[in-house]
């Protein structure tokens, strides 16, 4: 899609297709394209499909970027098993199988029980392994995808147990990982190719000793 100077990603030689790719899109070159969407590439420290795709939304990745790094870091107040519960979730629910994937092994890395991730998968709520606050986040994020709202009983519940700040966190958290499940659900997104030390990666960049995690 040409901007109105007549340029755009494609054009400009910065998306190209893979071969044998599924994705019905090209997927913008990190290394290829201008300086301000390289440096947005820059909030992982690793290539990811979902942000080649969301890059041809050139005006807008930036600032979409910046808020995932926020989201990644101490700035966020939700704890890191609780945040990756809400992403997991979500992506369950809208049918994201990649955005599912690829967190996995962010909830994994920082502790989540593989047969927790799986519960969460299929919506399913167990004692052995969901905390009060879990419960009511499983309730919260089905109301918010399902609804875009809550009951009055599900908001005292919310009140109950997590901060103003974490109750609007995670509706910005559902916002997000909704958008990159919907990127990824319309683009038939190709899987990631094997990443090299991904979960040393993902230790360094989703510690929360700020927090005592």
């Amino acid at each position: 899609m040409a901007a109105e100077n007549g340029s755009s990603v494609e054009s400009s030689a910065t998306a190209k297709a893979i071969p044998g790719q599924r994705a019905v899109f090209p997927y913008v070159d990190p290394r290829n394209t201008t300086p301000e969407l390289a440096e947005a590439f820059k909030v992982l420290p690793f290539d990811r499909n979902v942000l080649k795709q969301l890059a041809h939304a050139e005006g807008f990745f930036p600032p979409i970027s910046q808020l995932l790094g926020t989201v990644f870091r101490s700035t966020r107040e939700l704890p890191t098993l609780e945040w990756q519960l809400v992403v997991l979730r979500t992506a369950a629910l809208i049918g994201a199988h990649y955005v599912f994937e690829i967190n996995t092994p962010v909830a994994l890395v920082n502790g989540m029980p593989n047969a927790k991730r799986l519960l969460i998968a299929f919506g399913i709520v167990n004692d052995e392994f969901y905390s009060v606050r879990d419960r009511v986040l499983m309730e919260y994020v089905e109301a918010l995808v399902r609804t875009d709202t809550v009951s009055d009983p599900l908001l005292a519940s919310l009140k109950t147990h997590f901060t103003t700040r974490e109750i609007i966190e995670v509706i910005v958290i559902v916002g997000l990982y909704s958008i990159f499940g919907r990127v990824t659900n319309v683009s038939r997104i190709d899987d990631d190719p094997e990443i090299p030390g991904l979960m040393d990666s993902l230790t360094k960049l989703t510690g929360q000793k700020d927090r005592g995690e």
